[in-house]
């Protein structure tokens, strides 16, 4: 997994993290990505690959939660947070933890993949198409580059921590490989300017 370091290792840091997110508008982001795109039902296993400090759960309510992410505080302040309402698991998600999970009905993988190489992407989707049931959906959302995008969105998108950010294209091919029906769509915010991909695999 490849990521900036130098400036960008602060953002490793709950408290700065989530001012970052506050000051991009993340909170109106997370309800239009579960609203529009994840739809959760009460009573549905949800699997989180990569959850941050979980802040999406608020959006989640009457699910099974299970998520994984590899930065520790991230992990302690989720549970200071939200306690025994999910299961928050310190570490990557990979063949172990896939061998061992019951199947889930959703999968998200929120800002993940443009941290990711194309080999990396190709085994964690892999691992989802093993561990989704058959009718579940996996769910992705990351910065994008798309033609005719705001200058500045561009040079947001380029200024982030992950190494990978691809178009819309360079994404669901990664899905395609395992997934049959991949769906997508951009989301170009305005203040401040940015270019989201929401992507649906089933």
């Amino acid at each position: 997994m490849a990521e900036r370091g130098g400036i960008f290792n602060i953002l490793r840091h709950p408290q700065i993290y989530e001012g970052v997110q506050y000051l991009f508008g993340a909170e109106r982001g997370r309800t239009w990505f579960a609203r529009q795109h994840l739809r959760a039902q009460r009573g549905e296993r949800v699997l989180d690959i990569g959850f941050g400090t979980a802040e999406l759960l608020r959006h989640l309510p009457g699910v099974t939660y299970i998520g994984y992410e590899p930065n520790a505080d991230y992990v302690t302040a989720a549970r200071a947070t939200y306690g025994q309402l999910g299961s928050f698991n310190q570490g990557f998600f990979g063949e172990a933890e896939a061998a061992t999970l019951e199947p889930v009905d959703l999968a998200i993988v929120s800002a993940v993949l443009h941290h990711i190489s194309d080999a990396e992407a190709d085994r964690l989707f892999m691992l989802m198409r093993r561990v989704v049931k058959p009718g579940g959906r996996v769910v992705t959302l990351d910065c994008a580059f798309v033609e005719g995008q705001n200058p500045i969105a561009r040079l947001l998108v380029g200024m982030d921590r992950g190494r990978h950010v691809r178009t819309p294209a360079g994404y669901q091919a990664l899905a395609a490989r395992h997934f049959a029906e991949v769906t997508g769509e951009v989301r170009h915010k305005r203040l401040p300017p940015y270019t989201l991909w929401a992507m649906t695999a089933r």
